[in-house]
């Protein structure tokens, strides 16, 4: 076991509270023309600003895993996720002052950390849903961070942009580099939902937040090239997360008619 247990659960509180109070305040603060909420920095990938609001779903769940600690699986929690959540919010409320005070480079550099942090969690946990969660579990660990893991990917690629990409100008259509770039982007995105549903065994929380993402690109952006990729790309991904709902109930349904078939 973990040492200093009640230490990490009281920090995990605290670092959430900072973390939800970051974003509420760059969100609806007094200056938030400068929140990544409210497009700024602009560019050829980002999304609509109501892709934001998974935010709001993350916070929700991660506030139940703050409670969650307290009663959940101690190993899981104290050995497993241990200090990296504290980590984790500390980093991305760092992500958040950065971009918001113009240093994007620093900005995406602290974002690939946090990526990096995240997906160590998200590793553990998937390796410990392997050997079987209950609903609670799976709710207020495994959920949370399987939405957070595909959201700060999507970062990942808005900061990508935003640090090495010129602005998006409304007036000025996107150059054909600019272009095959996006395109590339949104394959990258497209193909890691397909990861999440393939290659970790249907998760679909991660690829609905990938295929909510590029909806909202495809409305953001209005060059054709991108918007047209964008939809086509979401609706694709949108049919795959259907994939494994259709296999789980032909197993089910295979389980109950074996006994009459044998």
């Amino acid at each position: 076991m973990a040492r200093f247990p009640l230490a990490i659960k009281v920090s995990n509180l605290l670092v959430y509270v900072f973390l939800l109070g970051a974003n509420l305040y760059s969100g609806l603060g007094p200056d938030n023309d400068d929140s990544p909420y409210r497009e700024n920095h602009p560019t050829y990938i980002s999304p609509a600003p109501f892709v934001f609001g998974v935010w709001g779903i993350i916070h929700f769940l991660l506030g139940g895993f703050v409670i969650y600690q307290w009663f959940g699986p101690q190993e899981l929690i104290l050995d497993g996720i241990n200090w990296h959540f504290v980590g984790i919010t500390l980093l991305n409320t760092l992500w958040l002052v950065l971009w918001q005070t113009d240093y994007l480079i620093l900005a995406w550099i602290t974002i690939l950390i946090t990526a990096s942090q995240v997906s160590f969690v998200y590793r553990i946990l998937k390796q410990n849903r392997e050997g079987g969660a209950n609903l609670n579990e799976l709710i207020w660990i495994h959920a949370p961070f399987s939405l957070y893991h595909a959201w700060i990917f999507v970062i990942v690629v808005i900061s990508t942009f935003a640090a090495f990409a010129p602005d998006k100008k409304d007036d000025e259509s996107p150059s054909v580099l600019i272009k095959i770039l996006v395109v590339i982007g949104l394959l990258v995105l497209e193909s890691t939902a397909i990861g999440y549903i393939e290659k970790f065994k249907g998760d679909i929380a991660g690829a609905v937040v990938i295929a909510w993402s590029l909806y909202g690109i495809a409305v953001e952006q209005s060059d054709p090239v991108i918007h047209w990729v964008a939809l086509v790309l979401a609706i694709l991904t949108s049919i795959h997360i259907f994939v494994p709902i259709v296999k789980k109930i032909r197993n089910r349904s295979s389980d109950e008619t074996a006994p009459l078939l044998g």
